[in-house]
């Protein structure tokens, strides 16, 4: 994008504000800590009206660096569930969130939101196919992902090379042993990458609006944990 994506204004609000609005709004969320420019993202929580937010801490070099310092300001009990979301992700729905938390109220180890693929998946060597995958078995993963704070902290803990490459939370836990449950994602749930995004993320917000403005938005279903 050339600039910082959460901080992109979408229907004159920055990118962030509506993420953060989402967990506010999600009745499973109590407590909601960021990662990034942290004065910024203060005074964005606090023009927003973001009661749930808790603390902000700087990122690392990697994405999995950024994780592991945004489990190093939460000092809650290891059995609690901790959502990692991807703050670009800023159409997530409170829906989702709750469906997420749900399925971690099995044996799972962690919860991840997913599409089935609907795309020929290729894969390449050279400029060449060398394999195609039978895209029946693969499915598109998103955020937020849900885990045990303790697990984290574990898994976190590794030495620096082992946690660098991980593209998600997910991969780690699965790589040390942990079963993870695929819940529906949302086509909506798109990640800001590319000034087309854009486009698109404002559409999906004009007609949500429309929808809710006209009485007919469904009621999230709420889970209390």
């Amino acid at each position: 994008m050339g600039r910082p994506k959460q901080f992109i204004e979408l229907l004159g609000r920055p990118a962030l504000h509506h993420t953060l609005r989402a967990f506010e709004e999600s009745p499973e969320i109590s407590r909601i800590y960021a990662v990034g420019d942290c004065g910024r993202i203060r005074d964005l929580a606090s023009e927003g009206g973001i009661s749930k937010y808790a603390g902000c801490t700087q990122p690392g070099s990697c994405r999995s660096f950024s994780t592991r310092n945004g489990l190093g300001i939460c000092d809650e009990d290891p059995e609690t569930l901790v959502l990692i979301h991807d703050g670009s992700r800023c159409l997530v729905t409170p829906d989702l969130v709750g469906r997420v938390v749900w399925a971690m109220e099995g044996e799972a180890d962690g919860s991840v939101p997913a599409l089935p693929v609907s795309d020929t998946i290729k894969v390449a060597e050279d400029g060449m196919v060398h394999e195609t995958l039978d895209r029946n078995r693969l499915h598109a993963v998103q955020t937020p992902q849900a885990f045990r704070l303790g697990l984290l902290r574990e898994i976190f803990s590794s030495p620096e090379d082992e946690i660098l490459d991980a593209t998600d939370d997910a991969s780690l836990v699965e790589r040390n042993g942990g079963r993870v449950a695929l819940v529906p994602g949302e086509k909506t749930n798109i990640k800001l990458t590319s000034p087309e995004d854009l486009i698109l993320a404002e559409a999906i917000m004009r007609s949500r609006s429309r929808i809710h403005n006209g009485g007919s938005m469904v009621a999230d279903h709420q889970v209390r944990i």
